[in-house]
């Protein structure tokens, strides 16, 4: 066996990789890199000129870091070559690069060249296959077989269990091990044990334990009720996959449950479209809402509803008092981006943050503003053309991560007991931070950790 890191080894970004087994070729995820110039945003490619173009594709999950960079990647691809994941990963991946695709196409009329068309989008989707969980799926006429494990981290995430005869590897994705109010936790079947080799995440590797889940969910419904009470506006600027579902259920269970009033509470963004995915897919989701009837609308209520599509956004100012949970969840472009210029200014407002924020985008520079007690204050660079004076409050960030962390981790490698683990999909010391833990409680296990570009041959 043989792996090639393409991208998303040493860096939360462009998660491709390369693996050679048993004569055959096979391509796991194929993203791109978040926040940065676009001639950096693809895995490195070229390899597959070297090495050879992939006999089938498999998606471990549908954020872009995993999938974004399939529009690029398809043109090369023989027309025989299959893309498999599972059904929920595929709507959610069409809705994510037809987005990005229409988003091109707009910047093309102002002189900018997209990184794909929608035309690509199209022809990746004829290329996908579904894949139902724990059903074995023959790959390369049958000379190897992967099996989809459900993840826990969003809807339809899993890990891919590949196996030919003679070795075998378990590609992580992203894992949850917790139990959210969306997805359940991952949990690990004993036949995809002792494999030979095992390429997992690290992005939480440093953090040893994820603060208390209930209580970051009571900080975040008690610091939004405080705003609005006072008069002021909430924007939670979210993953329009994943964390906005998971951030409307905490609210929408404190109104409910009566732990706190009900207020307005607008959803912006393509949030809207990804919310009736997971309703198309609610028999996948966690308790209570895996039972909901068909027509009951999981994600909306009587308070809880879409921005209109004639509302005036660039008034935002003299709405009343509410919460507004808007993608891009770390602020570039889209909704969230044009509410925080506007709500950023005034002391009233809270700006909250729920998830992780990728060096050098917008998100990231906010957090890093100074403080004058409790508020933010100083000169945001929201985009090339845009500078905001913040003077709100800022709260980064709640601890709501869809990542399992170190102690996590370390357990699912004493579980799974690989002979051979690679740790990826992590940034500066989180790789090695875990490489320690992993060490002290499975000292049998080979750790390695790559970098971009590099090549290994399994003996």
């Amino acid at each position: 066996m043989k792996l090639h890191f393409l991208g998303g080894a040493d860096e939360v970004g462009a998660s491709c990789t390369l693996i050679e087994i048993e004569e055959k070729r096979i391509l796991v995820d194929v993203g791109i890199r978040i926040g940065v110039h676009q001639d950096k945003q693809l895995p490195n490619f070229s390899v597959l000129d070297d090495v050879g173009m992939p006999d089938e594709v498999l998606i471990t999950h549908a954020h872009t870091d995993h999938t974004g960079a399939l529009p690029v990647l398809v043109n090369d691809l023989p027309a025989d070559v299959k893309v498999y994941s599972t059904p929920a990963t595929r709507a959610i991946t069409q809705v994510l690069l037809e987005d990005t695709a229409n988003r091109g196409k707009r910047e093309q009329q102002d002189g900018k060249s997209p990184l794909y068309s929608p035309e690509d989008v199209a022809a990746v989707l004829e290329h996908m296959v579904d894949v139902r969980w724990y059903n074995p799926v023959p790959l390369c006429d049958g000379a190897l077989i992967a099996t989809w494990i459900p993840a826990g981290h969003i809807l339809g995430a899993a890990m891919i269990y590949i196996e030919g005869q003679r070795e075998s590897i378990l590609m992580t994705g992203d894992v949850s091990v917790a139990d959210q109010l969306t997805i359940p936790g991952l949990k690990v079947p004993d036949w995809c044990r002792r494999p030979d080799v095992m390429v997992m995440e690290s992005t939480y590797g440093k953090l040893c334990r994820h603060k208390d889940r209930a209580e970051e969910e009571n900080r975040l419904v008690s610091d939004v009720v405080e705003v609005i009470e006072a008069g002021g506006k909430v924007l939670i600027p979210a993953f329009a996959v994943g964390r906005s579902q998971e951030v409307i259920l905490i609210l929408k269970q404190a109104m409910q449950r009566g732990q706190i009033p009900k207020f307005p509470l607008w959803i912006d963004g393509m949030v809207q479209k990804i919310n009736t995915v997971y309703s198309d897919f609610r028999n996948e989701l966690s308790p209570p809402w895996c039972n909901a009837e068909t027509d009951e609308k999981i994600f909306f209520s009587d308070t809880i509803k879409p921005v209109p599509c004639d509302a005036d956004r660039d008034s935002v100012a003299s709405w009343e008092p509410c919460c507004i949970i808007a993608s891009s969840g770390m602020l570039i472009g889209g909704c969230s981006s044009g509410y925080a210029e506007q709500l950023a200014g005034d002391r009233k407002n809270l700006i909250a943050i729920t998830g992780y924020q990728a060096k050098g985008t917008p998100g990231h520079k906010l957090e890093k503003l100074p403080k004058v007690g409790d508020f933010t204050e100083g000169e945001w660079k929201l985009d090339d053309e845009t500078s905001v004076s913040v003077k709100c409050q800022v709260e980064p960030q709640y601890s709501l991560s869809a990542h399992a962390d170190a102690g996590e981790l370390t357990g699912l490698v004493e579980k799974v007991q690989p002979r051979r683990l690679f740790l990826v999909h992590g940034d500066k010391d989180a790789p090695r931070k875990l490489r320690q833990c992993v060490q002290k409680t499975s000292p049998n296990v080979d750790v390695q950790l790559p970098q971009n570009g590099d090549s290994y041959s399994i003996l």
